[in-house]
């Protein structure tokens, strides 16, 4: 399962999960199955997708470049959350920019 689709899974749980009864077995099968769809999303994030990683490592290097403006490192923004296209996308406009 991809990571967004793992998210909308656990939302739609969790929104079942509210409508039952406080300690019904529903819910508490519920509250089993959102905590392994957790763990398989915290898994799915750990593992970053290979073709991401050349990309991302040269918008990290032109952004290393540019010491005015603060990297996404400083201000805490993870790239690979990004589709590859948006980040091909970002670094398209960031050659444009350079020259």
């Amino acid at each position: 399962m991809d990571i967004k689709e793992i998210k909308k899974e656990i939302r739609k749980l969790k929104k079942i999960k509210l409508a039952c009864k406080s300690g019904s077995k529903e819910r508490l099968t519920l509250g089993r199955q959102i905590k392994v769809l957790k763990q398989q999303l915290t898994e799915a994030k750990s593992q970053p997708e290979p073709l991401k990683l050349p990309i991302i490592a040269e918008i990290l290097r032109i952004e290393a470049e540019r010491k005015s403006i603060p990297t996404f490192e400083q201000l805490g923004i993870d790239l690979h959350k990004y589709t590859i296209k948006e980040l091909e996308k970002h670094l398209d406009l960031l050659n444009k920019k350079r020259g």
